[in-house]
């Protein structure tokens, strides 16, 4: 049996790299189509064209030679071609009888194959896999000729697309748009003033979003080009222009301008913006790991789960105060999420069906456009918000644990001498809550006051929690405060994910665990450490 190398897992898998002559036939592909394409087509040319040359180096290596097979008689002289042996030529130099007592009579030739002489069966009645046909002399191997360029693509397109759009990138006559391709050499012209007249169409659309095709009629390009070179022409421009953003979710375009965007999108809000902590996660126990998994803070290095599905998030004080829903692991897998730093999406109210402009701001980890939402509905700090995807894959139905109102008891932060107090109040909430989260203000301004006075002293996680600490624990019988209390409560003064707090908790000597994840300070080691 011949095993063609184009067949084999090994050479598309391990083996392939493009070469010159590969990308010399996607250009010529593309000078000959005339318009962008994507790269599951480039990898069926580049494919097609490996099979391609595989047949041709065959037949040029066959080329006046005659097929070896044990069942044919052949001369001293004759010219033989061996596909088992790499297509290995060799010539006839003698012949003798042979037996043998399972096949009986047949002959053995003497074969001369690059100075090295070797000896082959020849008129052999028995059957033997190297038997093709009775006349084959010029025909090639059977699983040579059945090659199905297709099924190679259905099975290594993946890889060897992605090997070719790597190569590509590294050549500057090749461009590329998402999964599309196309070469500047027919590219049309987008000249100033195109991009000018752009900027005039989506400012009059309030910004956008608009797709490529609403933008093109009012630009007077070259219509004797095909639409989808000009799309994908002015497509780059705009990606290559400060003054555009590409908004749409994967797979689609659209256009807004960046200047007209709330200025949350264009920059993180202060409270949401994280600079990572250094910290030793093998500090971190299973139950600590499975706490800030179950916390899911949009900076947490936690597996992305694969499927999206319904999600009940918490409510944290940096995201009430911003008006933003954190783009957390669990969240992330409800939208299609693009290359796009920022994307517009479409929040549905689940009770009034109302539509709401979101903004993902993929680089800060959030989702911008719910303030007047959460003041609508009330939504506490440690309220209890439902997602789950929408009609549309840039969509997402969101809603909250509505009940009717009752006083409780919470968690509230007041300000006194440039530090943090906190005291029990009674407040109506009107939506299911975690009661460990809850930890609200009256007083946000001079909340905000101390939290930019911290950031200015740069205050260590330990710091911050030996001032919060005791006005917690003073809150709770046993003087001891909950892991994830101290969560919502420290980052009122600093934003500082689950991780870096709870390995602070762990090693910093002044606190103790005292079961359930509670813990108590010490101020007197608080005061021996430091």
């Amino acid at each position: 049996m011949i095993q063609p190398r184009t067949q084999t897992a090994q050479y598309w898998e391990e083996e392939f790299a493009l070469e010159q002559t590969d990308i010399d036939q996607l250009y010529n592909h593309l000078l000959e189509v005339e318009k962008p394409q994507t790269i599951a087509q480039m990898t069926t040319v580049v494919i097609e064209h490996r099979v391609n040359a595989e047949l041709k180096q065959v037949e040029r290596l066959m080329a006046g030679r005659t097929i070896y097979q044990p069942a044919d008689n052949y001369d001293v002289g004759a010219k033989l071609v061996f596909p088992v042996m790499q297509f290995a030529h060799g010539d006839v130099t003698g012949k003798r009888k042979g037996f043998n007592p399972q096949v009986g009579q047949f002959e053995v030739i003497q074969v001369d194959i690059d100075g090295e002489a070797k000896e082959f069966a020849s008129n052999l009645e028995a059957d033997h896999v190297l038997n093709q046909s009775e006349d084959n002399d010029s025909e090639l191997p059977d699983e040579l000729a059945a090659i199905d360029v297709n099924n190679l693509v259905a099975v290594y397109g993946e890889k060897v697309g992605a090997s070719i759009a790597e190569s590509l990138e590294g050549h500057e006559e090749f461009l590329r748009l998402g999964s599309n391709w196309f070469v500047k050499s027919l590219m049309a012209e987008v000249n100033i003033g195109h991009l000018h007249l752009a900027e005039a169409v989506l400012e009059m659309s309030g910004g956008g979003p608009s797709p490529t095709t609403e933008i093109l009629p009012h630009l007077d390009m070259d219509a004797g080009l095909d639409s989808a070179v000009l799309e994908f022409s002015l497509n780059y421009s705009l990606l290559n222009d400060a003054r555009f953003d590409e908004v749409a979710p994967k797979g689609e375009v659209a256009w807004y301008l960046h200047r007209l965007e709330p200025d949350a999108v264009k920059n993180a809000p202060e409270r949401l913006q994280y600079s990572p902590i250094p910290h030793d996660r093998a500090l971190l126990s299973p139950q600590l790991l499975l706490l800030e998994r179950e916390l899911d803070d949009e900076w947490s290095d936690v597996d992305v789960p694969d499927l999206a599905q319904a999600v009940v998030f918490t409510l944290t004080f940096p995201h009430r105060w911003a008006g933003t829903i954190p783009l957390s692991a669990r969240i992330r897998p409800l939208l299609p999420i693009g290359q796009s730093p920022r994307q517009q999406i479409t929040l549905i109210d689940e009770f009034s069906n109302e539509e709401i402009d979101g903004w993902i701001v993929k680089d800060g980890r959030y989702i911008y456009g719910l303030g007047d939402w959460y003041e609508q509905y009330k939504i506490p700090i440690g309220g209890f918000v439902h997602l789950k995807p929408g009609p549309k894959p840039n969509v997402i139905i969101i809603g909250y644990d509505k009940r009717r109102s009752q006083r409780e008891y919470v968690r509230l932060a007041t300000a006194n001498d440039n530090r943090i107090q906190f005291e029990l109040r009674k407040r109506g909430i009107e939506c299911g809550f975690d009661d460990l989260l809850i930890v609200g203000t009256d007083v946000t301004a001079a909340i905000d006051a101390l939290f930019r006075r911290s950031e200015s002293q740069q205050r260590t996680i330990a710091s911050l929690l030996s001032e919060i600490f005791d006005p917690l624990a003073a809150l709770n019988p046993q003087n001891a405060v909950h892991a994830k209390t101290l969560y919502s409560a420290i980052n009122m003064l600093r934003r500082v994910p689950p991780g870096p707090l709870f390995a602070e908790l762990v090693r910093h000597p002044a606190f103790t665990p005292v079961g359930d994840h509670y813990w108590q300070f010490d101020r007197v080691r608080w005061r021996e450490s430091n």
